[in-house]
């Protein structure tokens, strides 16, 4: 909310994360939904290791604490922290994205959070295995997804297919081996479409190599200037619950690190490996869909949300039917009609919207208020809470001789955040 003063009758919600410019869009949009279309007064903290020593928990109503933030690392969340938290008397909710890895340590993190809601990427079928309601005691656990359409792309104009001059196009990186199988399609689909693609005639730019990556506006219009992309189901299909799998893979690679999948499967995960699936759309699904840009996938679920043909043209993993495929990218008819289909279904469906994604937390706090919770104590005014977090960000700034080390701090701060940090660092950095 804007201006200086709070809505009276509005909650007050502190959001608790971890803003990195440098991370994907996906992260920074889930967090700005909060402050834009929720029915409460949000204050967002971009925060590693200890809490600011002078922020009053006292005064918010409610902590979300966002999947930036991994709840038992404590260089993400400090023992301190977790501590405040814990006896934050108001209503606790948080979201967990990656659920297959550290899962103990994170369920025990939010048991002693005292959280009263869970907003996981986990499925209502093996919910209770993961999220065990024994160990999160009255804990509501609403499954959410993993990206929403952003609002910012849906009329965003566009280069129709016709003009488009490349066929296909894809990024992605290698998955480590500890997720399973699963995250082996990854790569799987790049490389084995980019030796099929010169017999169809195909022009595709396509890879799964680190230093190939995207982000930002220049995803986004790669993403676009491509007639279709490429796609998995985001996930894993191995739920490491203590750790010791990650670690004992990592520890072998240390070792032997030209072992291959096969081997690392068989020694560390082989009766594990599908038994609880973590398999949900991935966020550049709904992003492809909002830029029209044709969705080619690997048949999957897609959390309920994608058709096959309808919104996306189904690409067997074995890529048998690739002569089919290669076909309706040669279709430009047939191709805008899957594409026209999901933009209106999908893109433009508010039910796969971030307002959708806010609403939900709002109604699920709602629904869980209780008369037990402590009720904020004089909220903050925006004004206030900027300033607070100004002055902590100025305790942190490192003392370097040259102003590389202020522009440093100054790329790593979250957009909203520059405007009330430009009066302190404006006249060292000449902004």
């Amino acid at each position: 909310m804007a201006g200086s003063e709070t809505t009276p009758g509005r909650r007050s919600i502190l959001l608790l994360c971890h803003y990195n410019p440098r991370a994907e869009g996906t992260i920074a949009d889930h967090i700005e939904a909060f402050a834009r279309y929720s029915r409460f007064d949000y204050f967002i903290l971009s925060n590693l290791g200890d809490l600011p020593e002078a922020l009053d928990l006292g005064r918010f109503d409610a902590l979300v604490f966002h999947y930036s933030l991994i709840a038992c690392y404590d260089n993400y969340v400090s023992p301190a922290a977790r501590r405040r938290i814990r006896e934050f008397g108001g209503f606790k909710a948080a979201f967990v994205q990656d659920d297959y890895r550290w899962i103990d340590d994170t369920v025990n993190a939010f048991a002693y959070f005292r959280i009263h809601a869970l907003f996981p990427l986990t499925g209502p079928a093996i919910m209770d295995a993961v999220y065990p309601p024994h160990r999160l005691r009255g804990v509501r656990r609403e499954t959410v997804l993993a990206g929403y359409v952003p609002a910012r792309l849906v009329d965003r104009p566009v280069k129709p297919l016709r003009e488009r001059t490349v066929d296909v196009a894809y990024r992605a990186r290698a998955l480590p081996a500890w997720v399973g199988s699963h995250g082996l399609q990854k790569w799987q689909i790049a490389a084995r479409f980019a030796e099929d693609a010169p017999q169809h005639g195909l022009r595709v730019d396509l890879s799964c190599r680190e230093e190939d990556r995207m982000f930002g506006e220049a995803w986004i219009d790669f993403l676009a200037s491509s007639r279709a992309t490429l796609g998995t189901e985001s996930g894993a299909s191995v739920c490491d619950f203590t750790g010791d799998i990650q670690r004992k893979v990592e520890r072998h690679l240390a070792q032997y690190p030209d072992d291959d999948f096969e081997t690392l499967r068989d020694l560390y995960f082989k009766d594990i490996d599908g038994q609880l699936m973590m398999n949900v759309i991935s966020p550049r699904c709904f992003e492809a869909a909002a830029l029209r840009t044709l969705l080619v996938l690997y048949e999957g679920e897609y959390s309920g949300v994608l058709l096959p043909w309808r919104h996306y043209v189904p690409l067997k993993r074995d890529h048998s039917n690739m002569e089919e495929v290669a076909r309706i990218l040669k279709d430009p008819q047939r191709a805008q009609s899957i594409v026209d289909c999901a933009y209106e279904e999908i893109a433009r469906n508010d039910a796969y919207s971030y307002a959708a994604m806010v609403r939900l937390v709002d109604r699920v706090m709602d629904e869980e208020w209780s008369a037990a919770l402590v009720p904020a104590a004089r909220p903050y005014t925006h004004d206030e809470f900027d300033e607070l977090v100004r002055q902590h960000v100025a305790s942190r700034i490192p003392v370097e001789p040259a102003a590389s080390g202020l522009k440093r701090v100054w790329r790593m701060l979250p957009q909203g955040l520059r405007s009330t940090v430009r009066p302190l660092l404006g006249k060292a950095l000449g902004i």
